[in-house]
């Protein structure tokens, strides 16, 4: 395949991630080989995805539609328990 067909083969993966959706490498091989008519090296996709600036990172730890500021007033506003009266005005567990 030449660079543009690269480019057009990747298109819907990169739509895919840039709606916040997770790639497999192992789904785009599949899709490697279908479109190839021939099974391909897992070596091949990654050295594919590598030429075209793709690099291995971990999913964000939030969620594309989060609301952060909602959830910064939550902790402020929340209850914690340490809040909470101890029984007694004692720690458990002492004596004496």
């Amino acid at each position: 395949m030449s660079v543009e067909e690269e480019k057009a083969f990747l298109a819907p993966f990169l739509e895919k991630a840039a709606t916040g959706g997770i790639l497999v490498v192992g789904e785009i091989k599949r899709a490697l080989d279908e479109h190839l008519g021939r099974e391909t090296a897992l070596s091949s996709t990654y050295n594919l995805l590598h030429r075209h600036g793709w690099r291995k990172l971990a999913p964000d730890k939030r969620h594309p539609k989060a609301d952060v500021k909602a959830q910064e007033e939550w902790k402020k506003n929340s209850r914690t328990s340490s809040s909470r009266p101890k029984a007694n005005g004692r720690e458990k567990g002492r004596s004496g």
